[in-house]
């Protein structure tokens, strides 16, 4: 499945804590492009309340993510490509999104993130372009 395909199918489902937030979508696509499940690593919730608990355990989103990033093995990319996962600025707020070559993609509890490519803070290759 290539990113277009994966953000076509991803765009039906509607938003549901712990199924399709921003940490779900990008942890599909990262177990689609590599094989990696990293369902053990996100703790099981279903409101925004659960989530925001199960990422204060890690530190919060930046330091849960990137500590699942690093310990996967994908490095920090300054140039990143179609694929790559990253940490990106939408509505005021961090969200995990997958570049799609022209927008960082994912979901937020107000529907679908299209946020430009400089909005994004930090990303990681995956190496699956």
């Amino acid at each position: 499945m290539n990113i277009q395909e994966f953000i076509a199918a991803e765009a039906e489902k509607p938003f549901r804590w712990g199924e399709t937030d921003c940490v779900s979508t990008a942890a599909r696509w990262l177990k689609i492009k590599t094989g990696k499940d990293f369902s053990p690593l996100i703790a099981a919730y279903e409101t925004a309340e659960e989530a925001q608990r199960a990422l204060s355990d890690f530190g919060g989103l930046a330091v849960a993510v990137n500590r699942v990033m690093r310990a996967a093995g994908f490095s920090k990319t300054e140039d990143p490509l179609p694929g790559d996962v990253g940490l990106v600025i939408h509505g005021g707020k961090l969200c995990v999104a997958v570049n799609s070559g022209q927008y960082w993609f994912s979901h937020d509890e107000n529907g679908l993130i299209g946020a430009p490519l400089n909005a994004v803070w930090k990303a990681w290759s995956t190496e699956c372009q």
